[in-house]
């Protein structure tokens, strides 16, 4: 049962759920507004008061960013000693469903794809998916926020990224940040040969849809740009957190969410890492210090899934995919598409490099990279 009002918001209904917290839509009975009300979790016992009060003073900075690629931030506070957020409550697609639809299709989406800032139909396999409004609870996500392996090696083959999340794809919003320690010994398991990519990854390259791509990055790398300049790191960064509006404008959320659960609330033990796997580069997998080039690496994959139809890596366990990341290259882009866009792929393939001085140093390298 969702709360009746949250500080000065009052409750409409709920968004969606996940690891990272509960987004409503809320009325501000100040000004009658609407907005995205995210309600962070701390994933145990409340915050004491002092602590979360820290917490949201850390947010409210967010307040000052103005950016129109980034959705704007306007207060933090704190309920029951859980701090939350108020954004501006945006109508979009994922960037994943966006490049699947035409251009007169914008207007008239389906509601698995459609849906308010909240809502996101997520493709983004962080092996694991959590609640959505319409269904049951999930049992993917164990009760302590730990990451219930059983579940993960259930997902979809990474080839179905490529079939376009046609009628009846059930896919999972995640919106949530998972939490694995990568210090548990594991197997080493002999590298998988490569999947071929489905049969629709022609579809990929049709003129339409690349131009919509290249647009997208070009302001996904303007948004970090700006936030990177302001000493943030997003952390986090996936198809699911990038939205496209009905003005083709994309708008990038959610940075900073990723770092709260990690270092502010306490959910995770020494070493335990929070994020979405698929994304992560490795530098975060190995618990080093991040900057602007581990965002950069998650937009390489990003870049290199919707050109391929898959990922760089493809593993049935977290410590699998993990090994790949920091022991292995990944597959020639454009040998799983042929066709596919010659600039994109080099890009793509830099971004994704171990190390990161051998990567694109600044978002606007990579902005120019693609203006090529």
């Amino acid at each position: 049962m969702p709360p009746k009002a949250i500080g000065p918001y009052r409750v409409l209904e709920t968004l969606g759920s996940g690891g990272a917290g509960t987004v409503y839509r809320a009325l501000d009975r100040r000004s009658n507004d609407e907005v995205a009300l995210k309600l962070l979790s701390t994933g145990g016992p409340s915050l004491d008061d002092r602590a979360a009060r820290r917490l949201a003073r850390e947010f409210e900075t967010l307040a000052d960013l103005s950016h129109p690629n980034v959705v704007k931030v306007f207060e933090a506070g704190v309920h029951a000693g859980q701090p939350y957020l108020a954004m501006e409550l945006i109508e979009g697609l994922t960037l994943r469903h966006y490049l699947d639809v035409s251009f007169n299709d914008l207007h008239t989406p389906t509601p698995a794809s459609r849906g308010p800032l909240a809502i996101r139909r997520t493709e983004d396999d962080d092996f694991g998916s959590v609640d959505s409004p319409d269904e049951e609870e999930d049992d993917d996500v164990e009760d302590d926020g730990t990451f219930d392996l059983n579940a993960f090696a259930e997902e979809a083959p990474s080839e179905d990224l490529a079939s376009f999340h046609g009628a009846g794809d059930d896919d999972s919003d995640s919106d949530g940040m998972l939490v694995v320690d990568p210090r548990r010994a594991a197997p080493r398991a002999a590298p998988q040969p490569s999947r071929p990519a489905a049969p629709k990854v022609a579809d990929l390259n049709r003129p339409e849809r690349m131009g919509k791509l290249k647009d997208a990055m070009l302001q996904v790398c303007e948004a970090l740009a700006y936030i990177h300049g302001h000493g943030l790191v997003h952390r986090d960064l996936k198809p699911s957190n990038i939205m496209v509006d009905d003005d083709r404008q994309v708008r990038l959320m959610d940075f900073g969410l990723a770092k709260f659960l990690a270092d502010d609330a306490g959910i995770t033990a020494d070493g335990k890492l929070v994020g979405t796997y698929r994304y992560m580069a490795p530098e975060q997998i190995l618990g080093e210090p991040l900057d602007g080039r581990s965002d950069l690496y998650s937009l390489g994959v990003i870049l290199y899934e919707l050109l391929s139809g898959r990922p760089p890596f493809d593993a049935k366990t977290p410590h699998e995919l993990w090994r790949q990341v920091l022991e292995t290259e990944p597959p020639p882009l454009l040998a799983l598409n042929l066709h596919g866009d010659p600039q994109l792929a080099r890009v793509a393939h830099r971004l994704i490099r171990k190390e990161p001085d051998d990567r694109f140093q600044t978002a606007e390298e990579v902005y120019e990279a693609l203006s090529e």
